[in-house]
């Protein structure tokens, strides 16, 4: 007992000194965003997801409007050390006892697996038709972009990526109010890739490709905690946009690869980015996922690829294939512009290069000998990043 008396004060006290020191700590962590991020103080696990600060602007407007109270409170809060900590017990308490998601661009589908809802959002408002009429479009676009790198004697494809929705609607369209019928919602993407093939597009249908592999292996070809595709849909896509490119060539320009996988829980990356989203301490992670590895059909080493250039632009569904075709089809030049200007990604191993690129940054696209553009089926003629692109060939 008097052990248990002797803590109580001790306990008191501890508490009341932490209560004490946590204004500092976020004083310093106010003074740390700004000049040395690195240094910045905070208690429990790092939370998951982009944000986006915005900026305490000191004006009579910004004040009237309130734009300035909500800029600054969202900077001390998110200052406070223990601020990641108090989520992760508020996500955790809730998600384990009344399955709840608090993330509210995360939706929760059946037997575990998960979605973002913009994804599930597009698959469900497809309309008859909506193919052609987006391929129409988006053809002159593409005929502009194509004609840009033939005249120099360049090659183009045109990647049409999966949509986790698109490949396993059984899943999750009870989830949400789903008016599309079945018809408009599988027929957008042979009506879209037909109208552009017929219009003289060299596209590469990774979508469809993907969707007829379903049930081929003895895992679906996304994984249950991640909304892109995992390594071997990856792969199996970078194959046939290979296989496109030396078509187009008349020659093995780039060289092919087989593959081999193994089955383990996933440790990171995209395999578990949605799990990772619902910051929680022990998140959904009882699935395996496929771990690829490469054989090239000839030396890297030895390869001419490792001098073509060949440039790729399109969205977060491009990261996997250009890794792979840098490590696996030895295109040690490749670099990657996500979504054009966000980030230029490339190196072996691939990481960031640049970001935030601005017009000088885009110019060696137009010397590029390979050009690879990338868009998801949910959003395809949506990505913002074709108008740019065009115009940026388009100059004198």
């Amino acid at each position: 007992m008097g052990n248990l008396a002797l803590s109580r004060p001790i306990v008191r006290a501890a508490f009341c000194a932490f209560l004490a020191l946590l204004p500092l700590g976020t004083a310093w962590n106010l003074l740390a965003m700004q000049y040395f991020p690195s240094r910045m103080f905070r208690i429990g696990p790092k939370l998951s997801g982009v944000t986006y600060d915005k900026p305490v602007q000191f004006s009579l407007r910004d004040i009237f409007d309130g734009d300035f109270q909500k800029a600054a409170i969202s900077r001390v809060t998110d200052a406070i050390p223990v601020r990641a900590l108090l989520i992760h017990v508020n996500n955790e308490i809730r998600y384990q006892l009344f399955g709840e998601l608090t993330a509210p661009q995360v939706v929760k589908g059946a037997k575990g697996q998960l979605i973002e809802r913009s994804y599930l959002s597009d698959y469900c408002s497809r309309t008859e038709g909506m193919g052609a009429r987006l391929a129409a479009d988006i053809l002159p676009k593409l005929k502009d972009i194509q004609n840009f790198y033939e005249r120099r004697g360049g090659i183009f494809v045109y990647v049409v990526s999966p949509s986790k929705a698109a490949h396993l609607p059984e899943y999750f369209v009870d989830r949400l109010p789903c008016p599309s019928t079945p018809a408009a919602r599988t027929q957008l993407v042979p009506d879209y890739v037909g109208a552009l093939r017929q219009g003289g597009i060299h596209v590469v249908d990774t979508a469809s490709l993907i969707h007829s592999l379903k049930g081929s292996y003895p895992f679906d070809l996304f994984p249950q905690g991640g909304v892109h595709w995992n390594d071997v849909g990856g792969a199996r896509a970078v194959s046939a946009i290979v296989d496109a490119i030396n078509e187009q060539a008349g020659r093995e320009l780039i060289p092919p690869y087989t593959f081999t996988y193994t089955l383990s829980k996933p440790a990171n990356g995209a395999d578990r980015e949605l799990a990772d989203l619902l910051n929680v301490f022990f998140p959904p992670l009882g699935y395996q996922t496929p771990k690829v590895s490469f054989q090239p059909s000839v030396p890297c080493a030895a390869s001419p690829a490792r001098q073509l250039n060949v440039a790729m632009v399109g969205s977060s569904f491009g990261h996997l294939p250009a890794r792979i075709m840098i490590e696996a089809n030895c295109l040690d030049h490749l670099q990657f512009y996500y979504y054009l200007i966000l980030g230029r990604f490339g190196g072996m191993p691939i990481h960031e290069l640049q970001r935030n690129l601005v017009d000088s940054d885009l110019a060696p696209l137009r010397d590029a000998k390979v050009m690879i553009l990338e868009e998801n089926e949910s959003f395809v003629d949506k990505a913002g990043y074709l108008d740019p692109l065009r115009a940026l060939l388009n100059r004198p």
